[in-house]
């Protein structure tokens, strides 16, 4: 009788145990779903920092590089990721931005390389005459070592480059005409990175430190008499209402450009939304690539409608140009190992892409002026 009462007893105490551990489990999976759901439920705000005024025609790559970008990632998030852009660097002013975004006060930086002196590696992209234009230029940033060193650096920084966006050809605009090597010197140009000096130097040129969305005033007082800067600026920054001359060939063909986040900040993003973002950051990239392209091929057009004077160098004036700026490419070599392992890896690609590619070996010459 006890026997059989003690087994019922144990019979009801393992039932008893068996539905509070179902329904601890329940529980637990129920505030696991319920993590689940308010995760998917987030949303993030992102403020997105821009030097730059903002873009004028809706083809051009900083218009698909900070607009369409945003609305794609809205689109493809459902609504959850929201990126708030702040042109003219409302935000933080070209100096400060790197540091402003490694704390946090901004949570993505869309520019080029300012911050030589933080980040050595990343004025890499202001080496006159670096790439043989938009193709070389993606190639190395994205399919040799010095596009991993350049991000590297920025990791180092708390910062994840998330893709490029180049802005056509960047050179000689001026108040007087520059058609040969000597007419430079003298002039007042604004110097576009810290590592010019030199630079200019060679050229007779005084530098003149001014953000970029600060050119027009200083052209229109007399301040500087010049810029080396994007030459579409002479439509889109409306630089032909203060400068007659454009210069050709270029400097830098293309000039790069690109979108940095926050590592805390993407960190704390859920790996789904990371997942589309990179892929909505590679189709931008790659059409970017095709506005930046076709601002190249409106540079005349626009020198025209604005009847701005295009002077095209002969060969040997522009050679004396091409001469005067690369020491700069010994003095960035010299700042650090992995600068010169750049400068090196950058030179047998030059040798290899100008094999490969034949007509890039005299890539400028397109805009040279022809013997009559």
């Amino acid at each position: 009788m006890r026997k059989g009462l003690l087994f019922v007893l144990l019979a009801l105490l393992a039932i008893v145990a068996l539905l509070t551990s179902a329904c601890g489990a329940d529980k637990e999976k129920g505030q696991d779903t319920a993590a689940e759901n308010k995760d998917v439920n987030k949303t993030y705000t992102l403020s997105l920092n821009c030097p730059y005024p903002p873009p004028v025609h809706e083809w051009e790559s900083k218009y698909i590089a900070h607009e369409k970008f945003a609305e794609r990632v809205k689109e493809a998030t459902q609504g959850r990721v929201n990126i708030k852009i702040y042109y003219n660097g409302q935000l933080a002013p070209t100096g400060q931005a790197l540091d402003a975004l490694k704390r946090g006060v901004i949570d993505m930086e869309s520019a080029t390389s300012y911050w030589g002196g933080t980040v050595p590696e990343s004025d890499f992209i202001w080496l006159p005459f670096w790439s043989k234009g938009h193709e070389h230029a993606i190639h190395v940033m994205r399919d040799t070592k010095i596009g991993q060193i350049f991000e590297k650096a920025y990791r180092k920084q708390g910062a994840k480059l998330l893709f490029y966006w180049p802005v056509s050809i960047e050179g000689l605009i001026t108040r007087q005409p520059v058609s040969k090597y000597e007419d430079i010197k003298g002039m007042k140009l604004r110097m576009g990175s810290s590592m010019w000096p030199t630079w200019y130097k060679n050229m007779g040129v005084t530098p003149i430190n001014i953000a970029p969305s600060e050119q027009y005033e200083a052209l229109m007082r007399g301040t500087i008499d010049g810029t080396i800067y994007v030459l579409y600026a002479i439509d889109t920054y409306k630089l032909h209402e203060v400068c007659d001359y454009l210069t050709l060939p270029g400097f830098i063909d293309p000039f790069l450009c690109y979108v940095l986040v926050n590592a805390e900040v993407w960190n704390s993003l859920p790996e789904d939304i990371q997942k589309t973002i990179e892929e909505i950051a590679r189709e931008t990239e790659q059409e970017a690539i095709k506005g930046s392209m076709r601002l190249t091929d409106s540079i005349l057009d626009m020198c025209d409608k604005h009847d701005v004077e295009v002077i095209k160098l002969n060969k040997e004036e522009f050679n004396k140009f091409k001469d005067s700026a690369m020491p700069l490419w010994d003095e960035f070599a010299a700042r650090s190992e992995t600068c010169a392992e750049m400068v090196e890896i950058l030179k047998e690609d030059l040798k290899q892409w100008e094999t490969n590619n034949p007509e890039s070996k005299n890539w400028e010459e397109r805009w040279l002026s022809q013997p009559s």
